[in-house]
């Protein structure tokens, strides 16, 4: 009698599981961008979904449960998806099946319902194109498993509730402040060439690659040939609530064969070599020549001195300096393979993660050559937004976008 009443209770719960109402896939739009291909799905209403990638081909696996489509999908194959296949399985998972060219790890996404969808779910296919590095094309800043072992992620709703509205979610704020600038040139080339200029045509191009990112937004300290002090350029990332402060320089030393790029942080006991000793003093002297004097205990700098014992900021900003030497590394010389500190004052928020990158040494002829190059700026600024992203990928502050994408059930 019991196994009967398992039986019947069996078929009961399957049929209700199969007859419930599906939500419908009423269509699939792909946009083809420069830098990605993104492929947006409408949705009848709310449903739950999971993502997982295999290997050998490399394939990008999305189920929507209890999901089916009355429209013939179609989906151009265009770099980075070289395949496509769907079915729906007798379970009620509608499985799409991405065949890709490369390793990079697609984006999934919610997108805010609009008037005519309830649930809208976007996957943004990351691309290699012609004018991509050869360093870019291996892969080798965003590890894969290699394993064939399927690695799903958890299922998760698929629609915005009440609570979980765009309001409630933000960008990672990152603030990109190309040093020096107007009165101040900076270091000098052999060649003539200015610091102020380079670190600003890098900064530029790092704040579009970091702002081509979902969930990224970054905000430079100048746009242009004009000076700022260091408190001007810490005001303005407190200002803009920045989740990190990163400075770019290109410097000079004694030595003209010394080169490579340098990652530093700000230390709380000293620096960390002769180099940053050095260097630490020659770019705070600079806020001197704006006719500033940083010992005149303003409240800024009187909260920062107090918050230096905050280690954790450090802690976080050595963290993300070493993601930068390992994105850096394969397009760059590096000065040092690990990350420098020194008492840089424009490092000194209590509680921005921040970082100053050397991108070379100008005194180096041949350094400077390549820091000329608008070919290397830009590669040189990609790996930097590389290794910001592989951090905030795995750190991301609470009230952001990618925080909600990463942690919470991910809704359309």
């Amino acid at each position: 009698m019991k196994r009967i009443f398992f039986v019947a209770l069996t078929i009961f719960l399957f049929s209700f599981s199969v007859f419930a109402k599906p939500i419908i896939l009423r269509d699939m739009r792909v946009q083809n961008l420069s830098q990605d291909m993104r492929a947006t799905l409408y949705l009848s209403s709310s449903t739950q979904y999971r993502t997982f990638t295999l290997h050998n081909p490399t394939r990008f696996v999305v189920d929507l449960k209890n999901t089916r489509t009355y429209r013939r999908l179609q989906f151009p194959l265009r770099n980075p998806v070289v395949d496509f296949k769907y079915a729906t399985h007798r379970d009620g998972i509608f499985r799409m099946v991405f065949g890709l060219n490369n390793r990079f790890t697609p984006i999934v996404h919610t997108l805010p319902p609009d008037q005519f969808h309830q649930a809208r779910l976007q996957i943004i296919f990351p691309r290699l194109s012609s004018s991509t590095p050869s360093w870019l094309k291996h892969n080798v800043f965003l590890p894969q498993k290699t394993s064939k072992n399927i690695t799903a992620e958890p299922i998760g709703k698929a629609v915005l509730t009440d609570t979980e509205n765009s309001n409630q979610h933000r960008d990672i704020i990152i603030v990109v402040d190309p040093g020096h600038g107007g009165k101040d040139p900076g270091a000098t080339g052999p060649g003539g060439t200015h610091e102020k200029t380079i670190v600003l045509s890098i900064s530029k191009k790092l704040q579009r690659w970091i702002d081509e990112q979902p969930g990224y937004r970054a905000l430079l300290t100048r746009t242009g040939d004009y000076y700022l002090t260091l408190r001007q350029r810490l005001r303005i990332a407190r200002k803009d609530k920045a989740d990190m402060f990163i400075a770019i320089h290109a410097d000079t030393w004694r030595n003209r064969t010394a080169g490579g790029v340098s990652v530093f942080a700000l230390s709380q006991k000293g620096a960390t070599s002769e180099a940053a000793r050095w260097l630490a003093a020659r770019e705070n002297a600079s806020e001197l020549m704006g006719g500033v004097d940083l010992q005149d205990k303003s409240h800024l700098l009187k909260s920062v001195l107090i918050n230096l014992s905050q280690a954790a900021t450090i802690r976080s900003s050595l963290e993300i300096g070493n993601d930068l030497l390992a994105t850096i590394k394969p397009i760059a010389r590096l000065h040092h393979d690990r990350v420098e500190q020194a008492a840089f004052v424009v490092l000194k928020s209590p509680d921005i993660p921040s970082l100053l990158v050397e991108t070379g040494f100008l005194s180096n002829p041949n350094e400077e050559r390549k820091l000329r190059s608008q070919t290397y700026q830009n590669k040189l600024a990609y790996a930097i937004m590389l290794g910001i992203r592989h951090y905030f990928s795995t750190h991301p502050p609470r009230d952001t976008w990618l925080s909600y994408w990463r942690h919470h059930p991910r809704n359309t």
